[in-house]
Formats: structure tokens, C-alpha cells, sequence
């Protein structure tokens, strides 16, 4: 968090030395943020397949590995859950937005509801095996464990700025910023399950459709922190589960919502006649 600190201090105090009066809202004006998320995730069915089984767990609790929004630690931040964007206002009002999540969460430990078959003697870590049709199994019994430790959400985003207050100075802005956006899914995963214990394995695993709102509160015309809310649906269609197995996959449609804390900054590049907006 604090080399974002750093590079926006930097990009601000460029823009502090330009002449004009600035307004965060028009086209041409780029914007960088960075931030921290915290997460809720509905419950979701999860499906496992492979040569050996095709099972379900039905209606499974998902959560987060930790409460709340995490206070920001530049040695773990790229382990935790974060948020970077940039844009660019294509017009008055209009943004588009290149925007990366990272995103964790894990099987809540609970009792699962299982439908399905599972090869016996495939299961040696947890001991699953047999025909289900609406099975309790308590998690504790039979070692059973999914975690994403990395949900990348690689998004493009279409966002409209509103004004809501501002001081004639323009050192003091309220904008509503509001849109929607799709985007590509890479998953870092690890499962407990099947005849040993597995490494984490990486992959594009899925898309992502997402909507959005905040108010971006700016600052001396450059700086803004931005509190957002957002929710959508993850769409994990393939999950990686054993890197000698191809067969095997795991997927499920979740649904998350999502409030984060960003802190940005805005500036305008390039030269225009007749605008009001300092460049370089």
C-alpha cells in the first residue's frame, strides 16, 4: 500500500503545478486507484467431475479467510484482497475502466449435502466413496477442503460520473460513479479430496459479470478516496483439481458482493485547445 501511496502522491503533485481549472469529469482526464475489498458470498452449489466421480454439494457456505476489510501491509498486500483500476473519461461523465480484483474464499467448514457417485477407493484423503442422493457428511469427518487463494477478476468496465456537490474552487467534490462490467476469471486453487494431497494449481478458469456504485470524495482537485459497493456472479466453469488428470474440474456459479475502500488520483494528459483541463 504504500508504493500506491507513493506513485499517487507523485502523479498529484504533477498535476498540482498545471495552471487551468480542472474538472474531474471530463473527457480525457485518467484516473488510477488502488484499495482494499471484503467480501460476502451467497451459498452456492459446487460440482466436482473427473473419470473416478461426478458429485454435487449442494447449497455450501462460502467465506472469506478473515473479517472485514484488512488493515493495509505492504508485505502480504498482494496476498490479500485488492483492488486496481484505471480509467479513462472518454467523454463528459463517460469512463472506461481496466480493473483487477483479487479475490479469496473458501468452503465454510459445515455439514455438506452431497448428490452423486465417487469411485470407492478413490477418495484416500478424505475416504468418500459410493452413490449420494441428498447425503449429510460433516466436513470434520472427512477432511474434505476447497480454497481459493486467488481469484483474479480481470474486468472492463463502463462507468458514469455524476456530480453531486462541489465548491466553486473545485478543491472539494462529491461524483456519484456508477457501472457495470464483464471480465475473465484466473483461479489459484487447492483441494483436499482424491488419492493425495494437492499443489495449488493456476488457470483461467471462468467470466464474470459485475455491477457497481460509489462516491468518489476528491480532494485539492486530484486526489479522491473512493468507499464502493458492488456485486455480481462469478462463473467458474473449470476449476483445475490435478495437474496429471485433465478430466478433473471442479465449477460452480457464486454469487459475491463486495465493499471496498480505494484511494485514487486524477489528472488530464495531453494538450487541448478551448478546455479548462491542465495537462502536461
Amino acid at each position: 500500500m504504500k508504493t500506491a501511496w507513493v506513485l499517487l502522491f507523485f502523479l498529484s503533485n504533477i498535476c498540482f503545478a498545471q495552471r487551468g481549472v480542472f474538472n474531474s469529469a471530463y473527457k480525457g482526464n485518467l484516473s488510477i486507484e488502488a484499495g482494499m475489498s471484503s467480501n460476502h458470498y451467497a451459498k452456492s452449489s459446487f460440482s466436482m467431475m473427473g473419470n473416478e466421480f461426478t458429485f454435487t454439494l449442494n447449497n455450501a457456505n462460502f467465506n472469506q479467510p478473515y473479517k472485514g476489510i484488512p488493515s493495509p501491509n505492504m508485505r502480504d498486500f498482494l496476498s490479500n484482497q485488492y483492488r486496481f483500476a484505471i480509467g479513462y473519461t472518454v467523454k463528459r461523465g463517460v469512463q472506461l475502466q481496466l480493473g483487477l480484483d483479487n479475490l479469496k474464499y473458501q468452503l465454510a467448514n459445515q455439514r455438506l449435502n452431497i448428490d452423486g457417485y465417487i469411485n470407492p477407493g478413490f477418495d484416500l484423503t478424505g475416504g468418500l466413496g459410493g452413490n449420494f442422493s441428498s447425503t449429510n457428511v460433516e466436513m470434520d469427518t472427512i477432511g474434505f477442503r476447497f480454497n481459493s487463494n486467488s481469484t483474479k477478476v480481470i474486468s472492463i468496465n463502463l462507468n458514469l460520473l455524476q456530480n453531486l456537490f462541489r465548491l466553486k474552487s473545485r478543491k472539494f467534490v462529491l461524483n456519484a460513479i456508477y457501472g457495470i462490467g464483464l471480465g475473465a476469471l484466473h483461479t489459484t486453487s487447492s483441494i483436499t479430496f482424491g488419492p493425495a494431497y494437492q499443489n495449488e494449481l493456476s488457470g483461467m478458469s471462468g467470466f464474470a459479470a459485475i455491477a457497481h456504485g460509489g462516491i468518489r470524495i476528491e480532494f485539492f482537485r486530484h486526489l479522491y478516496i473512493l468507499p464502493n459497493f458492488s456485486g455480481g456472479l462469478l462463473a467458474q466453469n473449470n476449476i483445475r483439481m490435478d495437474i496429471s488428470d485433465a478430466s478433473q474440474r471442479a465449477s460452480q456459479r457464486l454469487w459475491v458482493s463486495q465493499m471496498s475502500i480505494n484511494i485514487g488520483t486524477v489528472f488530464f494528459l495531453g494538450k487541448k485547445e478551448n478546455c479548462d483541463c491542465p495537462h502536461f
